[in-house]
């Protein structure tokens, strides 16, 4: 899943209204003070501890089909947590950074100088 490909349209103005504020008191609980700069990690641990109700962590693409290019591959693992990379393209800089493979659990980030196309001959589909 690439940032901004969550499927929004699927939840209902309710689920939405109600995934907001939850991730806005995670925010302020967990961001705000310090605790971690990872809004994963803090949504996770609000619903561990403050949570009234259960909500999904990650809404992910393939639930609602395919959102991105580059859901139709496999992910490179992290080598911190072993969780899927997500790919972000990043503008042109001075180091030669095409590509940052980010986490979709960790603060972990790399720095590709291969290009998209680059990624997409080299990852095997998905079946």
């Amino acid at each position: 899943m690439l940032f901004g490909s969550v499927a929004m349209k699927e939840l209902t103005q309710e689920e939405f209204d109600d995934r907001a504020a939850a991730i806005q008191r995670a925010r302020r609980i967990f961001l705000d003070t310090g605790m971690t700069n990872n809004i994963t990690v803090a949504f996770e641990a609000y619903q561990a501890i403050f949570a009234e109700r259960t909500r999904e962590i990650h809404i992910s693409g393939n639930r609602y089909g395919t959102k991105t290019i580059m859901d139709k591959y496999e992910r490179p693992q992290c080598p911190d947590c072993n969780s899927d990379m997500n790919f972000r393209q990043v503008p042109p800089n001075p180091d030669g950074v095409k590509i940052q493979l980010v986490c979709s659990r960790c603060d972990t980030v790399l720095n590709s100088e291969n290009d998209l196309q680059w990624w997409m001959r080299n990852l095997g589909k998905k079946s």
